[in-house]
């Protein structure tokens, strides 16, 4: 354990007079003018694509990361930009479409210089671009950061004497820069923080973020692990402890073309639920040295939660607010963490819970509470029934009907989701307290009676109100899905809603059916990138680029040398591609994908983690 020493007085000073705050942490960085324009090129004509037509390199001085602005520029329709750190050699690609997501601004590149080039097709007239504006980092350490509110200036809201955030690595949860909070991803594709992060500043969500320097300056990932939010779909409420909430949407990857669900792999799916008896904050609050501002965890126990506010005695720092509150029992999200208030003698920090009307509707959208129910309207069967509660009730889409047992003893609701059905990966239950099943299981089967079954969930410790969970093995792809009840809390089980959520891709295949998707942005070279995300269960993608028409393989082996799966084989035209690999029956471990093409051979490592 780490104690986290405060350095003046008047921090110690502030953090009394104010026990309740919010934990933002904006990054320290400043802007500088800058000003360069290309040249006026128009494309080669006969050419068969994209040709460099002029490069640029700008640099400035001690600077430990940098962003471009882009104010001017004609990319016409398949002409693009790139953008190459000279520190480490991350690359962004930039044409007329992703500029634009981008708001004229490129991600953030670690080091002090970049070499932008400017990439011209055939197609494409008066071409040109202006670098413009620049935004450079700051050192933490220097009295400009400090003022801005460095780590080492920030309100300490730890719970006890000691700092017990450990490293994490959880993939559903980001870093919003440049307002420092921490932002993540729900199971229906959304995307929250706390609603006092929203903003201009709030530009950039950030994943699989990298240790900071030792003096803690932040660093970022490569571009492939940066997302552009889209200011447009930003709904939130900034109003104190219990009311502070935000939802956003990012534009698709610039260089991978996926959405964070898509190349995280990961979600936290969010219930209705104020009484998990530990809860964890999971995020990107300050600390010292190259943990600084990098995701952490830490597990504290419930002080209390109440209709919309959760409280809990979990460690915290600035940088944390909009970290998901998780129930630790079983990994779900039952609220967004705000606002610091644990002193080393008591207190406790806080959020806003599921049960804020408000953020439960916006969250659920059209969706139906962040599921895409595939058991709507389907046919349901139940072990007995009550009067005219029939089972078809609680799959009809209305809260405002259930299905009610017979009896308070053991008890099922089966619904039968189709033949050819759609692959599914998450259930919600929605119950009529005080009726809810304190024990019960899902199970899922290709049998109408169960004969032989798969367990994919249990549970001894049902708290009523909306439940949702996750399947182990998802997707599932059985005809038949149970509530098997055991226990119930109240007399009769009353289920209001029985939901089964689709799974945001197909099942897993042995071997790629290769759904490729080529970009007009040529390769100047074979490239082979890192596969996203890495480990990765079930499934994850892989992007290759060939600069010219080639025979391709790629293929993946193991640690001895054997082939496993064929990706790829044939003639393909230049070009970048994407090829995803959702292996089955594969054990988990170590595994290496190939591309060869010609004289080229290119080979990387890939981890299955089941």
């Amino acid at each position: 354990m780490r104690v986290f020493h405060k350095l003046t007085v008047w921090v110690m000073l502030l953090f009394t007079a104010a026990l309740v705050s919010a934990q933002p942490l904006e990054i320290p960085q400043q802007t500088q003018a800058y000003s360069w324009f290309s040249k006026v090129h128009n494309g080669v004509k006969g050419a068969t694509r994209a040709a460099l037509a002029e490069s640029h390199r700008i640099a400035v001085s001690d600077a430990p990361w940098l962003r471009l602005s882009f104010p001017n520029a004609n990319l016409g329709k398949k002409s693009y930009l790139t953008i190459t750190s000279v520190y480490d050699g991350a690359t962004q690609t930039l044409n007329s479409s992703t500029l634009s997501e981008w708001y004229n601004t490129s991600a953030y590149f670690n080091g002090n210089a970049v070499e932008v080039r400017l990439y011209v097709d055939p197609s494409d007239e008066g071409v040109f671009f202006e670098a413009g504006e620049l935004i450079v980092g700051e050192w933490v350490g220097n009295d400009r950061a400090l003022a801005k509110g460095g780590p080492l200036s920030q309100i300490e809201s730890q719970c006890g004497a000691t700092d017990d955030r450990v490293p994490s690595n959880h993939p559903a949860a980001g870093r919003i820069v440049n307002v420092g909070c921490t932002g993540w991803i729900a199971s229906n594709g959304k995307y929250l923080t706390a609603g006092h992060c929203i903003g201009s500043s709030a530009s950039i969500l950030e994943f699989n973020v990298p240790p900071s320097l030792s003096n803690g300056t932040i660093q970022h990932p490569g571009p492939q692990d940066q997302y552009s939010i889209n200011q447009s779909t930003w709904q939130f409420v900034n109003g104190g402890v219990g009311n502070d909430w935000g939802i956003f949407q990012v534009a698709n990857n610039s260089q991978t073309g996926l959405q964070p669900i898509q190349a995280q792999g990961a979600s936290f799916t969010v219930v209705q639920n104020l009484g998990p008896s530990t809860i964890r904050i999971t995020g990107y609050g300050v600390d010292a040295g190259t943990a600084n501002q990098t995701q952490q965890t830490h597990a504290g126990p419930n002080a209390g939660s109440s209709g919309t506010t959760m409280r809990y005695q979990t460690d915290t720092e600035g940088g944390n607010s909009g970290s998901p509150v998780i129930d630790d029992a079983n990994g779900t999200a039952v609220g967004i963490h705000t606002h610091g208030g644990c002193t080393t003698s008591g207190g406790n920090n806080s959020g806003t819970s599921a049960f804020n009307s408000n953020f439960w509707n916006a969250l659920q959208g059209s969706t139906g509470g962040g599921c895409t129910n595939i058991a709507l309207n389907r046919p349901a069967t139940a072990s007995s029934t009550n009067g005219s509660n029939s089972p078809s009730r609680a799959v009809d889409g209305s809260t405002s009907t259930y299905w009610r047992s017979g009896s308070g003893g053991q008890q099922w609701l089966q619904v039968d989701l189709g033949s050819g059905t759609l692959s599914y990966s998450s259930w919600e239950l929605v119950w009529s307290d005080p009726r809810y099943a304190g024990s019960y299981q899902i199970r899922v089967s290709n049998s109408s009676t169960f004969s032989t079954y798969t367990t994919v969930f249990a549970t001894t410790s049902g708290n009523g109100g909306t439940d949702t969970g996750t399947m182990s093995g998802a997707p599932r792809t059985e005809r038949y899905i149970r509530v098997h009840m055991a226990r119930a809390n109240s007399g009769h089980y009353r289920i209001v809603e029985f939901r089964v959520c689709s799974a945001s891709s197909a099942a897993p295949k042995a071997e790629s059916d290769e759904p490729e998707v080529t970009t007009s942005q040529m390769p100047e070279t074979f490239e082979l990138s890192q596969n996203y995300p890495n480990p990765f269960n079930p499934s994850t993608t892989i992007s290759y680029g060939v600069p010219a028409e080639s025979h391709v393989t790629l293929k993946v082996h193991n640690v001895l040398g054997e082939e496993v799966a064929t990706l790829v084989e044939g003639v393909r035209t230049a070009g970048r591609y994407t090829v995803t690999f959702a292996p089955e029956g594969l054990p988990s471990g170590v595994y290496f994908y190939t591309l060869r093409a010609g004289e080229t051979t290119l080979t990387r490592r890939l981890v299955l983690m089941k």
